[in-house]
């Protein structure tokens, strides 16, 4: 994911923290806080950032401000809805470049390419799924979990990639040798993780999944 800005464009930068500024307004706006604010989600949603920031602490560098870490985003939007989900990650990139683990000028790019479009990957996935598919608890579990996984991180990474080639002296060829032909050792494992402990957390407690419905699910097949 993009987490250096020195060869970055500054105008690049600036675009993207008016970008990431007009969308944390918007989402702000759409925040359901009636849902934050029940007893023990707080607390849910702390142990579950601690956790994202200890995930994103561990990192393959691969080329110059471009690494590789698993997401956890298709969990989190799952879990916690698309809004809470962005302000996690908000947070989570925050206190990284507070400990000097991803440069503050690449914080607006990172949220943006490793936090929102992940999100808007699986909450997309989870809105089709919702209209075009059966309610049945597989396709809870693998088009939306574990697909959304692999394709949230597929999204991230492309993405990435794109923006280092076009905006940067990096050629396509050191980016593809030292950074995509990753991407596969990274998509199955994302994918595995997030179906996992989606799976676990529809079996134990279901009640930690905002997106899911026991009515949908399971009552109304």
């Amino acid at each position: 994911m993009v987490e250096g800005a020195a060869d970055l464009p500054a105008g690049l930068q600036v675009v993207s923290a008016l970008l990431l500024g007009a969308g944390m307004v918007f989402m702000l706006r759409r925040m359901p806080w009636e849902a934050f604010f029940v007893p023990g989600r707080t607390r849910l949603f702390v142990i579950a950032l601690i956790c994202m920031l200890l995930i994103w602490s561990l990192r393959a560098q691969t080329l110059d401000g471009l690494a590789l870490h698993f997401l956890g985003m298709a969990t989190m939007t799952l879990m916690f809805g698309w809004q809470l989900a962005i302000l996690m990650v908000f947070m989570v990139v925050a206190l990284l470049g507070l400990f000097g683990v991803v440069p503050l000028a690449a914080f607006p790019l990172t949220v943006l390419l490793a936090g929102v479009l992940p999100v808007a990957v699986t909450w997309a996935l989870l809105r089709l799924a919702e209209v075009r598919l059966p309610a049945h608890m597989f396709i809870y579990l693998y088009a939306v979990a574990f697909l959304g996984g692999a394709l949230s991180v597929a999204a991230t990474v492309l993405a990435s990639a794109l923006v280092y080639g076009l905006f940067t002296e990096l050629a396509w060829v050191d980016i593809y040798r030292d950074y995509l032909r990753y991407l596969p050792l990274l998509v199955l494992p994302e994918a595995v993780v997030n179906g996992i402990v989606i799976t676990g957390l529809v079996m134990v407690r279901p009640e930690w999944l905002a997106t899911w419905s026991d009515e949908r699910y399971i009552h109304g097949r």
